[in-house]
């Protein structure tokens, strides 16, 4: 079957991992995806890349959502419909498409419309939805972003969301429950078959037999790597052998480097810049205890999985995404999101345990093999669309 693969987004970092992934498994079960989007970049070669990186490096795209006016920048969302209509219009007409697969994003209606119109089936992918904390501020225009949503969601005959807070959100809508299908995020295959050695890493970073501590992802506020960091000196008084690995960049760089200052932590803390994703498994294999500090109600975070795979000790906030992967005790640690003494005790009780470390690492990447594969998830997505009523070519 060929599939058509349309989003709207820059592809690089955790989303384009995620479309990549999606796109990878898609085609690992014999289908042909073809990629439409603004930039007209590859995922397979952009996941994961730096989206802070110089302008000059930058798309249009990317500089534009940076710097443009809050209500100027919806209203430049609004007019890529016609952009895309035109776009994947002229691709239907050249070619015979099984599916369309579609990353929401606020005010993106012209695929349903238009898969309506061919009668092929849409699976649209909803990882946020307008009134939910996210990275740019709530939309001026939230009635029409919910109202779009609305169209498109009733015009698809499979929603894929990465939680069940998603899930209600979009039923609330009156869209049936059995047109949504909730999927965490996944790993690939190939990282779980492919072996990963921090030892070079250590030895890099002069921490060879250091306890580390590691993060990876992007230096930006809503991960509160600034709580990390306090309650890490903390930890840090009281047990020598412990570094802390910050794996990656961003616009909090600068601050986070400060406060590290500040705590007299710059010899216990390593930042090393961006990295390419494909190095990443590196250093996650280098941790000993990977945190995921902050998420909330809607995320399912990616590096959560990629952690998991590397087999490490985790410990993550306990929001009901992060639940329904991470069973406290089993195959990870919990602790009560933005409390950081709760965070503390979690990260003392796994650094005074290598046995308990080890265990619960194991245990992570069994559950993340059997349950969390882009190839399984790919696999969910359509045995769902088999299943989900035949919306497609009218709304419901």
């Amino acid at each position: 079957m060929k599939i058509l693969y349309h989003f709207r987004t820059q592809g690089t970092g955790a989303e384009g991992v995620h479309i990549a992934g999606v796109a990878g498994a898609f085609t690992k079960l014999g289908h042909e995806v073809t990629f439409s989007s603004p930039t007209g970049v590859n995922p397979g070669q952009s996941a994961g890349a730096n989206p802070f990186g110089e302008k000059k490096q930058r798309s249009l795209l990317s500089r534009l959502a940076a710097k443009a006016p809050g209500l100027i920048f919806e209203l430049l969302e609004i007019a890529y419909n016609l952009v895309s209509f035109m776009r994947l219009r002229s691709r239907l007409a050249r070619d015979s498409y099984g599916l369309i697969y579609e990353r929401h994003a606020f005010f993106l209606c012209a695929t349903a419309f238009l898969a309506q119109r061919h009668g092929i089936p849409l699976v649209v992918e909803v990882n946020e939805l307008a009134g939910d904390e996210r990275v740019r501020a709530t939309p001026w225009l939230a009635p029409l972003a919910r109202l779009t949503d609305r169209l498109t969601f009733q015009r698809a005959s499979l929603i894929v969301v990465v939680s069940p807070h998603l899930r209600r959100r979009i039923e609330a809508l009156g869209v049936p429950a059995e047109k949504i299908l909730v999927l965490p995020n996944a790993v690939s295959e190939e990282s779980l078959e492919t072996p990963a050695d921090g030892a070079a890493i250590r030895e890099q970073f002069r921490c060879k037999n250091a306890l580390i501590i590691g993060f990876v992802g992007w230096f930006v506020a809503w991960h509160r790597l600034d709580l990390l960091l306090a309650e890490f000196a903390r930890l840090a008084a009281a047990e020598p052998r412990l570094r802390l690995l910050l794996v990656g960049e961003g616009p909090l760089a600068e601050a986070l480097a400060a406060q590290a200052r500040e705590l007299g932590l710059m010899d216990r803390v390593i930042f090393t810049g961006s990295v390419p994703h494909a190095a990443t498994a590196s250093y996650i294999a280098a941790m000993d205890i990977c945190v995921v500090p902050h998420s909330n109600a809607f995320r399912s975070p990616i590096k959560l999985f990629e952690y998991m795979a590397r087999g490490r000790a985790i410990v993550a906030p306990r929001t009901e995404p992060i639940k329904a992967v991470v069973q406290h005790g089993q195959n990870g640690i919990l602790f009560t999101p933005e409390q950081p003494a709760d965070l503390a005790a979690q990260l003392a009780r796994l650094i005074g345990d290598p046995g308990e470390r080890q265990r619960l690492g194991d245990a992570a990447r069994r559950s993340v093999s059997e349950h969390h594969t882009w190839r399984r998830n790919a696999e969910a997505v359509l045995a769902a669309l088999d299943r989900a009523p035949a919306t497609h070519g009218r709304s419901v």
